[in-house]
């Protein structure tokens, strides 16, 4: 800010009975005893110097609240990972309920998820005991439910865990079967139940193990959809209500579904999966 001058004041005329020189005079000995700058001159001293006065304004840092520790998830030696995985599940389920994890968990039929997922507490005391690392999965069992989560689901940083009693082996039915064709023909399609369910993540078809032998000829092959991926190279679009179990031998299971190919004909189709286990895998399209 600018310092400012403020104008002369006007002399105030004073009459006294003494005379004018003597009042000048005596008024000039003042100035010149108390050293008090002349009323007319009107110009700061030069010995004033301007005093700036400056206000510090401290910095108030907040520190956010800890964020609440959601329920314990046991971790898996040699595999840290899945415990990662598992944890943001356990907090939907709790935190959320069955309608988030429906909708976070598109690789579950839909029409499951309501009753592998209803008993929170068995699913919560499994998951807070350590995790084993398993040939096809990661299981944490606790005394009434065992929690199994497949590799991809590992792999994808938010798992849906297959839930069964203790003591016992999952088990994959029919509607496990279905919607594994569904979720194949959608990403034929162009329409996969979600944008991230690709095969290299998620795998649908069967490795390439000589173990197929669906007509138990003992002579077991790779499955034929691996040896042709072209099976079915494309199609335009199909009915899922139309995908339905037509039969079932062994750990054998055929799925029939109706759909348009690439050249706009109507056909069904026969697809072979095979159950073990991480689930259902498509083997063969006839």
């Amino acid at each position: 800010m600018k310092n400012s001058v403020a104008p002369p004041r006007p002399t105030r005329v004073v009459r006294t009975a003494l005379p004018l020189i003597a009042t000048l005079a005596l008024v000039g000995a003042c100035d010149s005893a108390v050293g008090l700058p002349s009323e007319q001159s009107g110009a700061p001293s030069s010995t004033t110097a301007p005093t700036t006065t400056q206000t510090a304004v401290a910095e108030t840092t907040t520190t956010p609240p800890p964020i609440p520790p959601g329920p314990p998830v046991g971790e898996v030696p040699g595999n840290p990972d899945a415990a990662m995985a598992l944890r943001p599940f356990v907090n939907d389920l709790t935190g959320g309920g069955i309608g988030v994890v429906t909708a976070r968990c598109w690789t579950v039929p839909p029409t499951e998820i309501p009753a592998m997922y209803v008993d929170t507490d068995a699913i919560l005391a499994a998951a807070a005991g350590p995790g084993v690392d398993g040939q096809y999965a990661v299981t944490w069992t606790g005394p009434s439910a065992t929690v199994s989560v497949e590799r991809s689901e590992i792999a994808s940083g938010y798992a849906c865990p297959t839930v069964y009693p203790t003591g016992t082996a999952p088990v994959f039915d029919a509607v496990d079967a279905a919607y594994t064709v569904d979720r194949y023909l959608g990403r034929l399609a162009g329409i996969p139940v979600n944008r991230n369910d690709v095969e290299e993540n998620y795998p649908l078809v069967c490795d390439g193990r000589q173990t197929w032998d669906p007509l138990g000829t003992g002579s077991p092959t790779a499955p034929p959809l691996v040896e042709n991926p072209e099976i079915l190279p494309g199609i335009a679009s199909f009915d899922p209500d139309s995908v339905f179990v037509t039969g079932q031998n062994g750990i054998y299971t055929q799925v029939n579904a109706d759909i348009v190919d690439a050249s706009s004909t109507y056909r069904n189709r026969t697809f072979v999966l095979a159950v073990g286990g991480e689930g259902y895998c498509i083997g063969d399209i006839a």
